[in-house]
């Protein structure tokens, strides 16, 4: 049985020939040995099939800023500022938007300020989008992609689609794009609302300015439609992505999801859907509120299954959303597999498979990620633990 194969079985609740074991390598280039490092992801593909691991591969669309739109950047040390404050304008043909950060001794960037980053949270002194006023020249930030940016897409996608039949392994896109030298993202969803507001401009925003948000997300709503219509022209896309790191009730009441983000993710998932492929939804804390939305949404995984950090009870979860959702992770990262011992381990592999496996569903990983720190001995102890309990039928231990 292939990788694809497997994964697709799990996807749909039927159980495959072991309980698939598929990590997630953002901020690690490598897997076991440092000296090994994989410069693509086709490169890492072939390291972890070697170990019989799963994996995936992916492509994304071209997300081109307006050729319209002029940007402008300066760099100022005003009295009184502890750090340089660093200027980007977009000038628009519907006014300009303006964004300032404090350019911090660990600011990644140079000069330059992204779109969309983690660091602009905390750094900005004055957000890129502040009010009504801003959602026009916001809404001719990008522009669709031209004949020639389609169709180099087209050739990697392509050239994905090759390597994915040959090696066996799904085809995922959505969590590896960059706009304007940001983060990685791909659908934005509300996860751009902090990028672009600020997290508290937002959630008050939620209570003050509850039009100015839906706006907002219309607005988002339309990348995404584009972004996802683009991925399903290629006709080889399993898989498609949706991080809602800033999407869970840690930031959002329940009440407040489903009245500004509910609605528009449904649409998204409807439309993944009708290309043929399934939606994944990341989340790694704060998600256990939203397990019914979850169904109701139609999400078909949930990425992000953390006992540990994320408070995820596995057993709760396997009985509510188990029948419809296939749910991904099982085993914290950074404590478990990061500080814990081999003992430890292997127990957290045994109860995040006996909980989450029967009946199939279930594709373990440690959650969210294998760090660049991550012992390598860590890393073998749960896949050999994995490898002694993970053969269907499950067996106690």
């Amino acid at each position: 049985m292939s990788s694809r194969e497997r994964l697709l079985l799990a996807i749909n609740h039927s159980e495959p020939d072991h309980v698939p074991l598929c990590f997630k390598f953002w901020g690690r280039p490598f897997l076991l040995e440092r000296d090994r490092r994989w410069s693509n992801q086709f490169e890492r593909v072939e390291e972890t099939l070697k170990f019989g691991l799963d994996d995936t591969v992916g492509f994304e669309p071209p997300r081109p800023l307006n050729s319209e739109v002029k940007i402008r950047r300066w760099r100022e040390t005003p009295p009184g500022e502890r750090y340089p404050l660093l200027f980007k304008e977009y000038e628009t043909p519907k006014g300009t938007l303006r964004q300032v950060v404090r350019q911090t001794g660990d600011w990644p960037f140079g000069d330059d300020i992204p779109l969309c980053s983690d660091f602009n949270v905390p750094r900005s002194k004055k957000f890129l989008i502040e009010g009504i006023e801003d959602l026009e020249p916001l809404s001719c930030l990008l522009r669709e992609p031209t004949g020639k940016e389609l169709k180099a897409f087209h050739r990697e996608a392509e050239r994905v689609a090759r390597f994915s039949e040959r090696h066996g392994v799904l085809v995922e896109c959505g969590d590896n794009f960059k706009l304007d030298g940001s983060d990685d993202v791909g659908i934005l969803g509300a996860d751009a609302l902090p990028w672009l507001c600020g997290i508290r401009n937002t959630m008050m925003a939620t209570l003050r300015n509850p039009e100015f948000v839906h706006r907002l997300l219309d607005i988002i709503l339309e990348w995404d439609m584009r972004y996802v219509r683009l991925l399903q022209e290629t006709g080889c896309v399993d898989v498609i992505v949706h991080r809602g790191w800033y999407e869970n009730t840690h930031f959002w009441t329940l009440r407040a999801y489903r009245t500004f983000i509910m609605s528009r993710l449904r649409k998204l998932i409807d439309l993944v859907h009708q290309g043929g492929a399934k939606f994944c939804y990341i989340m790694s804390t704060g998600l256990m509120p939203l397990l019914q939305t979850f169904k109701e949404m139609g999400v078909d995984i949930l990425y992000g299954i953390d006992p540990v950090q994320g408070g995820a009870d596995l057993l709760r979860i396997k009985r509510e959303v188990g029948d419809r959702i296939c749910l991904w992770g099982g085993v914290n990262s950074a404590i478990t597999l990061g500080r814990g011992t081999k003992e430890g381990i292997e127990e957290a592999v045994i109860k995040a498979i006996e909980t989450l496996a029967p009946g199939g569903g279930f594709i373990l990983s440690a959650i969210d990620q294998l760090f660049d720190y991550t012992p390598s001995e860590n890393i073998i102890a749960m896949i050999e633990s994995w490898r002694r309990a993970g053969a269907y039928p499950i067996q106690k231990f």
